[in-house]
């Protein structure tokens, strides 16, 4: 067990949004499919075996480099987006759980099966996602106008948009230690290793998204 602790903190941020998307907000059955674009990071890494352990058959797109991780990490289907679209491959998906945000958006719908659900956790906050949390008037009111564009194209499609933003839960992180454990689950590290000096260095790297893995910073 102490082999693999160490190894969540590398992981923290990634993993409770997929527990919590899959097994609260989607309510997702064995035998279903759920489909992470742009999945072949550290964010698949981790994504990829909770979705397996829950049942679910997974697709995921990203680059070259990432697809034997990935397939080695259970996915089903791994589609290079240098040399496939995934909006012109699938279709019927029941779920699409979306780390890429907004202009992913129309093409993430589409491959959606009818009464299909898109979780996004960057994409943008709506009105089911202000009365769940119980925000003011005024934060329900703003959000509704905010994500009303998102919800609106959903419907229109026969399909629903939700937003998540992860919550701490004590008892989940534990679900999620003993699949990180009983999976075998190891991140793929960078290179590349900064001192807290270059801590702006590490930051353009990760925005560039030029990294083989998670980048690490020495604090001494």
């Amino acid at each position: 067990m102490k082999k693999y602790k160490s190894w969540l903190d590398v992981f923290r941020g990634s993993d409770p949004n997929v527990y919590q998307a899959i097994t609260e907000e989607l309510n997702a059955k064995p035998g279903e499919t759920v489909f992470f674009p742009g999945g072949s990071g550290s964010f698949g890494q981790m994504a990829v075996p909770i979705a397996k352990s829950l049942g679910l058959r997974v697709i995921v797109s990203g680059n070259s480099r990432a697809k034997d991780v990935i397939l080695s990490a259970g996915a089903d289907q791994y589609i290079e987006y240098t040399k496939e679209d995934y909006w012109k491959i699938l279709s019927d998906v029941d779920y699409v759980i979306d780390a890429l945000g907004e202009k992913e958006f129309s093409r993430e719908l589409s491959v959606l099966k009818k009464g299909g659900i898109l979780i996004s956790l960057r994409t943008g906050p709506n009105k089911a996602f202000a009365q769940k949390n119980r925000f003011s008037f005024a934060k329900r009111t703003l959000f509704a106008l905010a994500g009303s564009k998102y919800d609106k194209q959903a419907r229109r499609q026969g399909k629903e948009y939700r937003f998540l933003f992860v919550r701490a839960d004590g008892i989940q992180l534990e679900k999620i230690t003993r699949i990180v454990e009983t999976e075998h689950i190891v991140p793929q590290i960078d290179h590349r290793i900064f001192d807290i000096s270059l801590i702006n260095d590490a930051m353009k790297l990760v925005a560039k998204g030029h990294t083989n893995g998670k980048v690490i910073i020495r604090f001494s």
